[in-house]
């Protein structure tokens, strides 16, 4: 047998750190992929205990962190390499930067990991490890399979379930953009429903897809398709899902999804202004009322968590009372409200990055914490705005308003609703006492200065 460890490195336990916890599913797909003659060891830093580079025993390590997991990854690679133990990486931030990961790890996957993970595993049985491997992001779904769930930690307050993956769209910010081929796909139905069963005893279940509905007419086809097999399963469960704000379109793939236990969705609204839309290329909310897909949703009996960003470009420091007013406004049940964030490898990133105001001290690129230089504020400015934003919807007369209408409305998403806003709270103070003890950041705490105009006399 070989001793294969897998980990999710993460500076901080995120158990109560998080209002809505959910599992990650990428290292449980790629056991799925992994030989029988694998003794397969799961760690997550995320939920669990903080791993022991020194006693750890493995031959091979396999590690998926995210950005501001990353130095801590580098670090027990360094310590485990240096004991003869290979270690390997994949996700999206060594995909954005391969030179840099492969300071720290033998071989690198970018891309998807389950393609390229059997010819990863063959290399390192015969002692040819290559230094990278490509996994393409348009290849068929069909062969995927179902993740390995016994290896999930059992701190996740919700398990996660995929239904599809990709997105063609472009948006600046977005990690994806770091993928080539990003083609959307959908998995097979009876993959979806085997991997539904194994998760039915759940209250509540998150789908993970970029994008539930899809993108285009034959992609809603094949959702209300897998919403009818999930209706007549009758699974006990409520389940929420990201998608985009077009889903207010259909009115029969509401009924579908509230009908097969939807109660919530989760929508990049990102602004509330055509301008700051164009400036991070959403373009495909330009135009969209917010408000009517909300109330249109609310109709159908399913939640809105819209997802806001703070600090672009093109928003004065008055924006953030604008958006407080828009979101009243548009009715949105729960507000996520993120700092702009400039991920590695992201058009985004490229440009800031040219513009000195990008940051390179991974462990703060967080969508919570300040780690760009903004236009228009301070860090401490654009922290205070965001407690601002938030104050104004988790109060006890907002909180109160929205219980009210759902316990007359549909009281099954009723308890979700106020469990995510009382952890909303804790989670804000745990990650305020974070910012108080990270060290200083490398780009300057002042809003960027504008060129001085200047006139002249001939």
């Amino acid at each position: 047998m070989i001793d294969l460890r897998m980990v999710y490195p993460s500076r901080y336990n995120e158990t109560r750190g998080e209002e809505l916890l959910y599992s990650p599913l990428a290292l449980a797909y790629v056991a799925r992929h992994t030989p029988d003659h694998y003794r397969i060891t799961l760690d997550d830093e995320y939920v669990g205990e903080k791993v022991d580079a020194a006693r750890l025993k493995a031959d091979l390590v396999a590690f998926s962190p995210i950005t501001p997991g990353i130095t801590r990854a580098y670090e027990l690679a360094d310590e485990l390499r240096s004991r003869g133990i290979t270690c390997v990486s994949g996700g999206a931030h060594v995909t954005a930067l391969q030179d840099e990961a492969l300071e720290h790890f033998d071989a690198v996957i970018a891309g998807e990991g389950e393609g390229p993970w059997r010819e990863l595993l063959e290399d390192f049985e015969a002692g040819r490890l290559r230094k990278t491997y490509s996994g393409r992001m348009d290849v068929s779904l069909d062969d995927l399979g179902t993740p390995r769930r016994d290896l999930i930690h059992e701190n996740y307050e919700y398990p996660s379930v995929m239904t599809s993956r990709g997105c063609p769209y472009h948006c600046s910010f977005c990690y994806l953009t770091v993928f080539d081929h990003r083609k959307y796909r959908v998995i097979p139905h009876d993959t979806v429903l085997a991997d539904f069963d194994a998760v039915q005893d759940y209250p509540v279940v998150v789908v993970t897809d970029e994008n539930f509905m899809g993108y285009g007419e034959q992609a809603v086809e094949d959702r209300k398709i897998l919403l009818e097999k999930m209706i007549r399963r009758n699974y006990g469960f409520y389940w929420g899902c990201q998608t985009t704000v077009t889903v207010a379109d259909d009115p029969e793939l509401l009924e579908l999804m509230y009908r097969s236990g939807c109660r919530a969705v989760f929508m990049g609204f990102e602004a509330t202004d055509e301008t700051a839309l164009k400036e991070v290329n959403k373009r495909q909310n330009i135009g969209v009322d917010y408000k009517k897909a909300v109330r249109t949703l609310h109709d159908h009996n399913i939640g809105v968590i819209a997802s806001c960003i703070l600090g672009m470009d093109a928003h004065d420091k008055d924006y953030p009372k604008r958006l407080i007013r828009d979101l009243q406004e548009a009715d949105a049940d729960f507000p996520r409200i993120f700092l702009m964030t400039a991920w590695p490898g992201t058009p985004l990133f490229d440009r800031l990055e040219k513009e000195g105001r990008a940051s390179r001290d991974w462990d703060r690129v967080r969508k919570d914490m300040p780690s760009i230089q903004f236009k228009h504020f301070t860090h401490s400015e654009i922290v205070r705005a965001r407690q601002e934003i938030l104050d104004a919807f988790f109060n006890v007369f907002s909180v109160s308003k929205k219980v009210a209408r759902w316990m007359l409305k549909d009281r099954s998403i009723l308890f979700l609703f106020i469990r995510m806003s009382f952890r909303n709270r804790v989670s804000e103070r745990i990650k305020q006492l974070r910012r108080r003890k990270q060290r200083p950041v490398a780009v300057r705490d002042e809003p960027l200065r504008q060129p001085r105009e200047t006139t002249s006399t001939v």
